[in-house]
């Protein structure tokens, strides 16, 4: 049985202000990589996991977490280099949030990032997870950086899954200070949190309609006050009573209160 012409109407609008929330989606999450380019981490957290049970091969993971707004950088590296120490948490901008963190604790989670990237030299990669996303992480990647290959370029190796991840110059491999950040140089996170994904999608598409209806009663109300139909624009000379014959606004209504 074929929809009325009025659902399909309906169902077409949701689909496309769906379509406008799901790119929103995209462009602010990331958009949101910039901050990282421009300013120091919002809060930073230097954690060592050890765990001598554990069935991985490596048993200490060191973990540090960088945060900006709306970016979130968990790190995983395997060695305490000279310039790795412990820095002083920060005021804290980091509004952006997960319902819960699917991540397993750092041993697990790092063993499984270094077995994925085989990294040729272990002691001098540092592996991340870089979420971004607003108000929810709705997308993810995984970089590498070993800052012991240098390439013919003059650049470090790097890797990336599920996003990009730009030109690293070397020299900023020997002179960083502390563990220094990899959300700087991503580019294009690909990967879905399908929940925060799924929430950001929803609140964009609720500030798109929003603002379309908002906009649409402001148009209605500015050919009201010239005399004209609020939806087509055809002359009604201030008489709204029969409502518009032109594109039937209020012709139903009107005939219903004769």
């Amino acid at each position: 049985m074929p929809l009325a012409p009025s659902i399909r109407s309906r169902f077409r609008s949701l689909s496309i202000l769906i379509l406008l929330g799901l790119m929103l989606n995209l462009i602010v999450s990331w958009s949101l990589l910039l901050i990282p380019r421009y300013s120091a981490a919002a809060d930073l957290r230097i954690v060592q996991f050890r765990n001598p049970n554990t069935e991985y091969p490596h048993d200490a993971i060191f973990s540090v977490i960088h945060q900006w707004f709306g970016v979130h950088e968990h790190q995983f590296y395997l060695t305490r280099r000279s310039r790795s120490r412990d820095l002083p948490k920060r005021t804290s901008i980091y509004w952006t949030w997960l319902p819960w963190d699917s991540d397993p604790d750092a041993i697990t989670r790092g063993n499984e990032l270094f077995t994925s990237f085989a990294p040729e030299h272990p002691d001098h990669a540092i592996i991340s997870t870089t979420r971004v996303g607003f108000p929810s992480l709705a997308m993810e990647t995984q970089s590498l950086v070993d800052d012991f290959s240098l390439l013919s370029n003059g650049s470090l190796r790097t890797e990336s899954h599920y996003g990009f991840i730009s030109r690293v110059d070397g020299v900023a491999g020997t002179t960083k200070p502390g563990i220094w950040p990899h959300a700087p140089y991503i580019l294009f996170p690909y990967k879905p949190i399908w929940i925060g994904f799924a929430i950001n999608t929803v609140f964009y598409t609720t500030l798109v309609s929003m603002l379309i209806w908002t906009v649409r009663q402001i148009k209605h109300a500015r050919r009201m006050r010239r005399g004209r139909c609020p939806h087509c624009d055809y002359e009604l000379h201030h008489d709204f009573r029969d409502g518009c014959p032109e594109c039937g606004w209020r012709r139903v209504q009107a005939k219903a209160e004769q």
